[in-house]
């Protein structure tokens, strides 16, 4: 009776599976229809999309990679055919029938468990709480683009549960780190390269992108110091800082993998492709990512190799001496943001005062994800917990803490006991990385900004494949 039952379940499960890939593929085939006969061209393209949607259902990991591969690559590139009259991007995209493939999994597979961590309601109650300030927020002035934007967010931060329940093992987790730093060396190689070429040629080359919805209102491509003429890497991310967040983030993973004793990528790749995103990071001229590095392998050092403090004290000794030149332009960038010299530095410190004047007259529930109620007011500030003070208001910003401390709790908890040293590197990695955004958040907004939604979905991400581990630690503790 028990094997009539299981046999029964099993192939119930697998019909599901076989209706999933047949919807699937019948959707692609008319949409890949309908792009025919609007024109030609776009049957190669259809049929590859068809071919990646494929390979999502069947292998969920497709999916998550494609998303680092876009992420890391092409952030901004938007599917040529829009939908509803609006042009999707392959983010947006990919983001969605990854949610949306979990959840028809969940509904077909029999017996599926919907996986959780601890403190996971709070990201729930978190996404609500959101969904509150826009809600009243609306009350004051929200337009339809707004609104898109919004809703890109949340798909943003819904990503934590789909990689908490599509990441079922340490090879898919090491898979994914991985790509993240292999996605963050290639986009470090063509910054390096764009920054390299004659100021004409690389723009001559960026706008090679506006079939993909790059630089469609024109002008000039590249970015520079404001007020000067020092030039900034941008790679294919438009902003020299939200390259810099992205170049930062694969920066700690690739660096805390180096410092690991087992990492998942050999020291012979590592040292290269660490080096080549440590060189373009500097060409950005980020300021906040460069803290946010500087934080994150502070917090490397004090949670597990202890003998990096030697080299800070170094470093501090030289800098203390005089031995590093200040007319250097990264040095002299970086003291110049210190001491509120420059143009950028001096207007972050404006944006803060305004940002706290805002804040004071909606303390609560923020004024939402639109625009400022009043003409003297303006919703925008270089910092990820003003911002979300701002559109959420303190109790948007309560939940937010709430759920990082209860991450960084429960995994400072558990770091020290997990017995799989290849495991335990990889989860500091991800929590150093975290804590390297949330320090750049200090100075920059690209981590929950609504013009930003890779960077949003990466931080998101990062936390997902940390509960993950958590997770996988959890059951081999079981068994």
């Amino acid at each position: 009776m028990q094997r009539t039952t299981d046999t029964g379940l099993a192939n119930s499960g697998q019909l599901g599976k076989a209706g999933v890939v047949f919807f699937a593929i019948a959707i692609g085939a008319m949409v890949g229809l309908l792009i025919a006969a609007a024109s030609p061209l776009y049957v190669v393209a259809g049929l590859a999309g068809l071919g990646v949607a494929t390979a999502l259902v069947v292998n969920m990991q497709v999916g998550l990679l494609a998303f680092v591969t876009v992420a890391t690559l092409l952030p901004y590139a938007v599917i040529p055919l829009p939908i509803g009259g609006v042009r999707l991007t392959f983010i947006d995209a990919i983001l969605t029938a990854l949610l949306l493939m979990w959840l028809v999994r969940l509904l077909v597979r029999p017996g599926t468990k919907l996986e959780s961590v601890s403190w996971g309601w709070l990201v729930v109650l978190f996404i609500c709480l959101a969904i509150t300030s826009y809600t009243i927020g609306t009350g004051y002035s929200t337009s339809p683009e707004a609104t898109r934007l919004f809703l890109k967010l949340i798909n943003s931060v819904l990503l934590f549960f789909t990689v908490l329940n599509c990441v079922r093992s340490k090879v898919q987790l090491q898979q994914i780190v991985a790509g993240l730093i292999f996605g963050g060396a290639v986009a470090a190689v063509i910054g390096i390269i764009l920054f390299a070429l004659p100021k004409g040629e690389a723009t001559r080359w960026l706008m090679l992108l506006r079939p993909l919805g790059y630089y469609q209102s024109g002008g000039d491509a590249l970015r520079f110091i404001a007020g000067t003429e020092t030039e900034r890497a941008i790679g294919t991310s438009v902003d020299p800082n939200v390259f810099g967040a992205l170049l930062m983030l694969c920066l700690v993973l690739a660096v805390s993998q180096l410092l690991s004793s087992r990492p998942v990528i050999s020291r012979n790749w590592l040292i290269p492709l660490s080096g080549l995103i440590f060189a373009c990071l500097l060409l950005t001229l980020s300021r906040g990512s460069w803290m946010g590095f500087i934080a994150a392998m502070f917090f490397i050092a004090t949670i597990k190799n202890r003998r990096l403090w030697f080299l800070f004290a170094l470093g501090v000794g030289v800098f203390y001496f005089g031995l590093v030149p200040t007319d250097i332009p990264f040095v002299s960038h970086l003291l110049s943001g210190f001491a509120a010299r420059d143009q950028a530095a001096a207007m972050r410190l404006g944006e803060y005062k305004d940002a706290i004047q805002l804040i004071s007259r909606y303390p609560w529930f923020g004024v939402g994800f639109g625009s400022a109620p009043s003409a003297d007011l303006y919703v925008g500030v270089s910092s990820v917990f003003l911002l979300i003070a701002e559109q959420m208001g303190l109790i948007g910003l309560a939940g937010f803490l709430a759920t990082m401390s209860a991450l960084f709790i429960s995994t400072l908890k558990r770091l020290e006991h997990i017995a799989d040293v290849e495991l335990q590197g990889t989860l500091l990695g991800l929590l150093a990385a975290l804590a390297a955004a949330l320090f750049a958040g200090i100075f920059d907004h690209h981590y929950f900004d609504i013009r930003f939604p890779h960077v949003a979905a990466l931080f998101w991400m990062l936390a997902g494949l940390l509960a993950v581990g958590l997770k996988l630690d959890e059951a081999r503790e079981q068994s």
